[in-house]
Formats: structure tokens, sequence, C-alpha cells
């Protein structure tokens, strides 16, 4: 027994009916099973063509009748024999696997890509902040040569002021 379903509404697409269909088939044990979108009459559809026994089409047409997907919007599920040519499951499935992976490999691709530019932007912070630390450790050099320096001005300052208090009190 061959099968199609037609599930339309505004939002019916990118919310995982073809996956959700192509398991719960597998789930059934159909050999012979084939989704598709379509835009008929202006209006998104998904396109279920499925062929079993009368048993397993029964049990798939009243998922796809009662299962909505949580963002799906449906307005509208038909169902119409259906005399067409229906793919293998296995063949649906390898091109679903197609399609998944061209979905994935363009994001993969904006990853790589967003990964390349942080790196560049971690090795342009890494390189300011060993200016930085140059910069730093050379004020800090500074800062203790002019300390050191002026210590050494007042040590000296005390050193000569005590030889002059030895001086008039007759310790020399």
């Amino acid at each position: 027994m061959k099968m199609q379903g037609v599930i339309t509404g505004k939002r019916v697409y990118n919310v995982g009916y073809r996956v959700f269909l192509l398991q719960r088939s597998l789930e059934l044990g159909f050999q012979k099973f084939n989704v598709r979108n379509r835009i008929q009459n202006g209006a998104d559809q998904v396109v279920v063509q499925y062929e079993g026994e009368p048993g397993q089409v029964d049990a798939l047409s009243s998922i796809i009748r009662e299962e909505c997907l949580p963002d799906a919007v449906v307005s509208d599920v038909a169902f119409e024999s259906y005399e067409g040519y229906v793919v293998s499951v296995a063949d649906y499935m390898h091109v679903i696997q197609i399609e998944q992976l061209s979905k994935g490999i363009p994001a993969i691709i904006s990853i790589d890509r967003k990964q390349d530019s942080l790196l560049e932007k971690n090795d342009q912070i890494l390189q300011k902040m060993d200016r930085m630390e140059t910069s730093i450790t050379s004020e800090i050099h500074d800062l203790r040569t002019d300390l050191r320096s002026h210590l050494d001005q007042k040590l000296s300052a005390m050193e000569q002021d005590i030889q002059q208090i030895k001086a008039k009190i007759g310790l020399l």
C-alpha cells in the first residue's frame, strides 16, 4: 500500500519534520519512504510518501496527523493514495545525511574562520602585554635607580651630619 501525506503550514520547514518522520518510519519498519519540502500555491508543505503493509501505513498516517512538532505551525494535514515511485528508506537516509552535511560544513568553516580571528586577536593581546610588561619592568628599574640615588644622597647627608655632631661633641 502506498500513501502520500501533505503537511501544510506557516512553519513546517526547519523544525525537524523530515528527520522526525524518517525516525518514525524506521521504527515502524518501512522499506520505502521519502519526504521533501515544497511550496504549493504559496504555501509551505512537507510531502511524505511511504509504502508498506496496511498496518504500517495506517500507523505512520496517524503519527503524521496527530504528532505536531513543538516549533511547527500546521494549518492542514491531508492524505491521498500514491501511485508513483517511492525510494528505499536507505537511499532517503543518504539524501538526508548529505543535506545535513551540506548545512553543517559551512557552519564548521565559519567557526574555523572565527577561531582563526580569535587566535589572531589573542596573539595581538599577548604582544601588547609583552610590550606592557617590558615597559613596566623598565619603569620599576628606573624607580629603583631613582630611589637608590635619593636614599644614597640622604644617607650621605646623614653621615655628614653625624660626623659634624661627633666633631662638635668631641668624639672624633
